[in-house]
């Protein structure tokens, strides 16, 4: 006796590119998180290197060199790689800070489409009402 086999039912199709959709946009989830918690944690350093920037303090402490290890250590390879290697002044450290968020933003532009949203921004179209036009 022959087994038969059956195509995909048109049903399971469906049922099945469901399942992966809703996989995908939970893996997209869990990464815009991931670099939203990246932001803030660079957000809560930079902070710290502004206060004592604001203090006059040049050269970076002991406790802030172990909060940028420890900071580093939780960012993507691409974004650490943005911070640079040996800095001590603390506005080396300011500098790279705002280099690594700019990697960090960035991917969440992507992420979140903010090149589309910046696209149709009423306040990028000039109001023709309010040009002057020289006859």
């Amino acid at each position: 006796m022959q087994e038969r086999t059956e195509a995909p039912s048109r049903f399971g199709n469906v049922w099945d590119e469901s399942i992966a959709a809703e996989a995908a946009v939970l893996e997209e989830h869990r990464q815009e998180r991931r670099y939203r918690r990246m932001l803030a944690l660079t957000d809560g350093v930079l902070g710290r290197l502004e206060q004592r920037n604001m203090k006059g303090q040049r050269e970076l402490d002991d406790v802030m060199r172990r909060d940028i290890e420890r900071m580093l250590d939780r960012l993507t390879p691409d974004a650490r790689h943005r911070f640079p290697a040996g800095a001590t002044l603390v506005q080396e450290a300011l500098d790279g800070i705002f280099d690594v968020q700019e990697t960090i933003l960035l991917v969440l532009q992507r992420m979140l489409h903010w090149d589309r949203l910046l696209a149709a921004s009423p306040w990028d179209r000039e109001d023709e009402s309010l040009v002057r036009r020289s006859a």
